[in-house]
């Protein structure tokens, strides 16, 4: 009976020890074929992206805004102040040189001329009357012509100045400005004129001898008037100076308008032109004849063609820049490629200046570096395997860098130095 109760309780003996066997087997399993899945991992070549290093062209510019304008294009100022009378044409028409556009109302100027004229044929009878005495009413009517003489000085300085603006903003030829001084001098004299008019009726009575010069400088002073008030009818119709486009026009008939204002222009449709204002410490580095890229946005995608530097002003003027802040800048005027695609006038571009060209240099993207002890340094591939090399720059523009030391033809860089693997002696496989 005692063997048969040893015999019984074996099994029960041997039952849980035979659970614990298993359990330590199947961990110790796992954790072997975890180590061989790291192993494998770690032997296996890490794949990067690699730029194989060679000798290319750097350059280094900016990019400002530019406004697409016609190439050639006249602006059509007001020449006489007064009511817009007739309208003839509107954007978009096209016109030919000498074809009437606008006329301004005359009814006032002709008003004018008749009183003048008048005032000419009294003149004349006063003369022929040889009166040598002054009256009252002589005084009268030549003290109403100094009154309009000044009127006229202050009419004429006023657009002499707004001409004077417009021609130092390059708007208008100097020939119009020109013809604006000499209007104001114009009437200056005129002025004098009719001062010594009435000098002349004051002094009259003591002698006879100047009651001739004194009528003839009269009539001279009234003549020019009359030949004033004529000038302006005739210019009250404006006409195109050359074959065109219309654009810019933005009144309509009634809206009195001031003289000198600009009121429409006149373009041709043969090429265009470009408009960019950059900073003034840019300006330096831009040349007449450089060659430049513009970059336009549609909808299908940028399109991308060539312009060449026509002309740089000589000064700055202040602008506020889309954020608020004033900046000094300097037009640049930009004539595109005969063989440009079509743009739209008055719409936005981006003009890329390139101020410096180096050629066959090393270079590699800014993203490729990496700090290094006290400088800077790049990943790259020495028999299969990664390398840390030290580097020098050189010059830099937005996206890449020169190098001057550490980097031959050939090597290969890793174009991503933050991979997660990635230590030195670590095997690569590289995809160029």
């Amino acid at each position: 009976m005692a063997i048969e109760t040893k015999f019984n309780q074996t099994p029960k003996k041997f039952k849980l020890p035979k659970v614990k066997h298993r359990k330590f087997l199947i961990f110790g399993g796992l954790a072997l074929l975890i180590f061989i899945a790291v192993t494998i991992t770690n032997a296996m070549p890490l794949p990067v992206n690699v730029i194989a290093l060679h000798p290319k062209d750097f350059s280094k510019g900016f990019t400002e805004e530019g406004e697409v304008m016609a190439a050639q294009e006249w602006p059509i100022f007001n020449p006489v102040e007064g009511k817009l009378q007739s309208l003839k044409v509107q954007n978009g028409d096209s016109v030919k040189k000498g074809q009437v556009l606008l006329e301004m109302n005359t009814s006032d100027f002709k008003y004018q001329l008749e009183g003048l004229k008048a005032q000419l044929q009294s003149l004349e009878g006063q003369r022929l009357e040889n009166d040598k005495s002054p009256d009252q009413a002589q005084i009268a009517q030549q003290t109403l012509l100094i009154q309009l003489a000044e009127k006229d000085v202050q009419t004429e300085g006023q657009n002499l100045t707004r001409m004077k603006a417009l021609y130092d903003a390059g708007t208008i030829a100097r020939v119009q400005y020109e013809e604006a001084e000499r209007t104001f001098e114009k009437a200056k004299n005129l002025l004098e004129q009719q001062k010594l008019g009435l000098q002349l009726i004051y002094e009259q009575h003591q002698t006879s001898q100047g009651t001739e010069l004194y009528y003839s400088n009269l009539k001279k002073a009234v003549q020019a008037q009359i030949d004033q008030l004529e000038d302006k009818i005739n210019k009250a119709a404006v006409v195109a100076l050359q074959d065109g486009i219309i654009k810019d026009l933005s009144l309509k008939e009634g809206n009195v308008i001031p003289q000198g204002q600009q009121i429409l222009t006149v373009f041709t449709n043969e090429g265009y032109k470009l408009e960019s204002f950059v900073l003034a410490s840019d300006a330096l580095d831009i040349k007449v004849g450089s060659p430049v890229q513009v970059i336009q946005a549609t909808s299908s995608g940028n399109k991308s063609f060539a312009g060449t530097v026509d002309a740089v002003a000589i000064s700055a003027i202040e602008r506020v820049s889309p954020l608020g802040l004033k900046e000094n800048r300097v037009k640049v005027t930009i004539l595109l490629a005969e063989d440009s695609p079509k743009v739209v006038l008055g719409s936005n571009v981006d003009v890329k200046f390139t101020t410096l060209e180096v050629p066959n240099q090393l270079m590699i993207p800014k993203t490729a570096l990496f700090p290094y002890q006290e400088g800077e340094a790049v990943w790259l591939i020495r028999e299969g395997k990664a390398k840390i090399q030290p580097v020098k720059k050189g010059l830099e523009n937005d996206s890449q860098v020169t190098i001057e030391e550490g980097l031959t033809e050939g090597d290969l860089i890793l174009q991503d130095p933050n991979l997660k693997e990635l230590k030195e002696g670590k095997r690569l496989r590289e995809t160029l």
